[in-house]
C-alpha cells in the first residue's frame, strides 16, 4: 500500500499541530489545576475552620448550660443544708431534754422523801417541756421537705443525663415529648421568673434519631426564644401527629424577626447579635441537625407578636405501630 504525498504531508501537519496545541496548553492546564488545587486547600482549610469554631460554640453552649444547671441544683440543695442543719439544732434541744428527764428518772433511786419532792419536779418540768415543744414533729417535717429537695436535685440530674444521653450516641427510638420536658428543665434557668412556659404535648409516636441531637436542637430553640423575650412573655411548646410525620413547635411571644433577615437565619455565622455575644451557629446547627434526621424546619413570625419554629420529624415506621396499638 502506498499513501501519497499529499497526504503524509496533511498527516504531519496535524500531528505537527496538536503537539504544538499541547505544548500551548500544557502551562495553562497546569495553572489551572495548581488553582484547583488551591482553592480545595483553603476549601478544606475553611470547613476545618467552621468545623472548630462549631465544636467551640457546642463547648460554650455546654459551659452556660452547666451554670445554669449548677445554679438550679443549688438552690434546692442550700434549702437542704439549711434544714439539715436546724433538724441538728432541734436534736440537740431534745436531747438536752431527755437529760434533764433522766436527770430526775436518777433522782429517783435511793431518793428520800425530799429528793423525791425534786424528782418529782423535775419530770414533770420536763415532761411538760416535751409536751409544748413539738421537736420530732418539726423536725420530721424539716426532714421531709429536705427529701423534697433531694428529689429535685436527683430529677435535675436525672434530665441533664438524659438530655446529653451519652450512652446512646447512635439511633435511637425517641419520644419526642420525654426530649421536650427534658430540654425544659436544663434550659430553665433562661426562663424562671419572667418567662410562663405552656405546654400542648399530644400523643405522638417515636422518631428515630439521636437523642442528645434533639435536645440540642429544642434546647437551642428554647434558647433563641428566651432571648427574643427580654421582658416577660410566654413560651409555648407543643407536639402533634401530623401523617407520616411528628411536629414540635416553639413559639415566643417575642420581638418577632424582621423580615429582611428572615432569608438568613439558617446560613453559617449569621447573627444579629452584638459582636461577642454571639456565633450565629444556634439556627445553623439546629438546621443542620434537623436536616441530618430526613426532618423539615419552618419559621412563621410577625413584628412584635412572636416566632414560631416548627421542627417536623419522621415517623419511625416500626415503633409507630405498636405505639399506636398502646394508645389503643
Amino acid at each position: 500500500m502506498s499513501f501519497s504525498p499529499t497526504l503524509l504531508l496533511m498527516a504531519l501537519c496535524v500531528c505537527f499541530g496538536a503537539l504544538a496545541a499541547w505544548f500551548l496548553c500544557e502551562p495553562r492546564v497546569r495553572r489551572l489545576q495548581k488553582g484547583l488545587d488551591e482553592v480545595e486547600a483553603d476549601l478544606k482549610a475553611q470547613q476545618a475552620s467552621q468545623a472548630h469554631i462549631i465544636h467551640t460554640t457546642k463547648l460554650a453552649s455546654l459551659g452556660q448550660m452547666v451554670a445554669g444547671v449548677a445554679h438550679e441544683i443549688n438552690t434546692p440543695l442550700g434549702f437542704v443544708k439549711s434544714n439539715v442543719e436546724v433538724v441538728a439544732d432541734l436534736l440537740a434541744e431534745h436531747e438536752q431534754q431527755l437529760a434533764r428527764l433522766m436527770s430526775g428518772i436518777d433522782l429517783l433511786h435511793n431518793a428520800d422523801a425530799v429528793t423525791l419532792a425534786r424528782a418529782r419536779e423535775a419530770l414533770t418540768r420536763a415532761r411538760n417541756t416535751l409536751a409544748t415543744q413539738p421537736l420530732l414533729g418539726d423536725a420530721r417535717d424539716l426532714l421531709g421537705d429536705a427529701s423534697d429537695g433531694l428529689k429535685s436535685i436527683a430529677s435535675l440530674v436525672q434530665n441533664l443525663k438524659n438530655f446529653a444521653r451519652v450512652d446512646r450516641d447512635g439511633l435511637d427510638q425517641v419520644d419526642l415529648n420525654d426530649c421536650v420536658r427534658s430540654a425544659l428543665s436544663v434550659g430553665a434557668h433562661q426562663l424562671r421568673d419572667r418567662v410562663k412556659v405552656v405546654t400542648d404535648l399530644g400523643q405522638v409516636p417515636r422518631v428515630r434519631a439521636m437523642p442528645s441531637q434533639l435536645n440540642q436542637v429544642l434546647l437551642n430553640l428554647i434558647t433563641n426564644a428566651a432571648q427574643a423575650m427580654p421582658a416577660e412573655g410566654t413560651l409555648t411548646i407543643a407536639t402533634r401527629h401530623a401523617g407520616d410525620h411528628v411536629e414540635v413547635s416553639v413559639t415566643d411571644t417575642g420581638t418577632g424577626i424582621p423580615e429582611a433577615v428572615l432569608p438568613k437565619i439558617f446560613d453559617p455565622f449569621f447573627t444579629t447579635k452584638p459582636v461577642g455575644e454571639g456565633t450565629g451557629l444556634g439556627l445553623s446547627i439546629v438546621h443542620k441537625i434537623v436536616k441530618s434526621h430526613g426532618g423539615t424546619i419552618h419559621v412563621r413570625t410577625a413584628p412584635n407578636q412572636g416566632t414560631t419554629f416548627t421542627v417536623a420529624l419522621p415517623v419511625d415506621v416500626r415503633a409507630s405501630a405498636p405505639a399506636q396499638e398502646k394508645a389503643a
